[in-house]
């Protein structure tokens, strides 16, 4: 018998109590609760709950995961390019989804799509589903991270710097759009080294994700930012034998491992006419998805922190990941 209305929303405020408040996340008037020693968005920690509670997950799932501003829109459509090349190839005349859509809409949000949290549509979608997160494995239900599960996921993580840096200007880009007046630089960055931002603190973000891999290497691909932007080919390549859809010798003899990556690339995406000007339309806001594609580069840094705010990153970092065997 499934519990009623009334009696999930007594359970969420029976487990909100647990919530901390937090008043020093540089965004005021943008609550965060502590989950698990996680920082979430109040609506975040409620969808959490009730994801534990109704979402099944199938053997055949791939799920795409990584702190916010860490190179998940990339990894989103390099994996949805790869496992979908059968149904949508770029050698074909056909406009492929990743021209005519956001890789956000491709691939949707578990734990908060941007309509809010929509179990019957994720329950509606066709096997092998590719969906994300940004939870960390102890937020997740165990029917997903259960070592005798079959269902895998793909984490990407980013040096520390530059993950501020990304963040910093999409907080800024955001406020602006919405008429509100962006944070300070200086606020950012103190919530940024204490933890207090979105699915923060990002160490024991990162290191969540490292451990699982080092635990589940055939459940928990890890993988760098600065790989990806390396070599992507290779990491493309890892990504699809990883999700069970390896390529074969034909495809790759025929280009097409080449013409995914340039499906997916920087200058591809953010030019499109629906990456350029078009907006997600989400319960409580409307974001454009230029958002999501600023530069995608590596060091980029240098141009906005300090060297003592350089300095103090590094050394939290190194503190952080100290004996973990994890290195940027």
């Amino acid at each position: 018998m499934k519990p009623s209305k009334v009696s999930l929303e007594a359970d969420e405020r029976n487990k909100r109590e647990a919530f901390i408040d937090t008043p020093h996340f540089f965004l005021h008037n943008y609550k965060l609760c502590n989950y698990k020693g996680f920082w979430l968005p109040e609506t975040i920690a409620t969808n959490v709950e009730l994801l534990g509670e109704g979402f099944a997950p199938r053997p055949t799932d791939v799920f795409i995961a990584s702190q916010p501003k860490c190179g998940m829109t990339w990894l989103k459509a390099l994996a949805f390019a790869a496992l979908n090349r059968t149904n949508y190839s770029p050698l074909t005349s056909t406009p492929h989804p990743l021209l005519t859509l956001n890789p956000h809409e491709c691939v949707p949000f578990l734990e908060v799509t941007f309509q809010g949290l929509n179990l019957p549509y994720v329950e509606s979608m066709p096997s092998p589903r590719l969906l994300s997160f940004h939870l960390t494995p102890s937020m997740l239900p165990t029917s997903i991270t259960d070592a005798l599960s079959n269902c895998r996921i793909i984490y990407v993580c980013r040096e520390t710097k530059d993950a501020f840096t990304s963040l910093w200007h999409f907080y800024q880009t955001l406020m602006e759009s919405v008429g509100m007046k962006p944070p300070l630089i200086d606020d950012a960055f103190e919530s940024f080294c204490g933890g207090m931002v979105p699915y923060g603190p990002i160490w024991e973000h990162v290191l969540e994700y490292w451990r699982e891999s080092q635990q589940k290497p055939n459940k928990v691909l890890f993988l760098r930012y600065e790989e990806m932007i390396e070599d992507p080919r290779r990491i493309l390549k890892m990504m699809a034998q990883f999700m069970g859809c390896e390529f074969s010798k034909e495809e790759e003899n025929m280009g097409l491992v080449d013409n995914l990556v340039e499906l997916c690339g920087f200058n591809r995406l953010s030019n499109t006419e629906e990456n350029k000007n078009g907006r997600i339309i989400g319960k409580y806001i409307k974001i454009k998805k230029s958002l999501f594609f600023r530069k995608g580069l590596v060091g980029d840094w240098a141009n906005l922190l300090t060297p003592e705010m350089a300095q103090r990153l590094d050394e939290i970092t190194q503190e952080k990941f100290n004996g973990s065997g994890l290195n940027f």
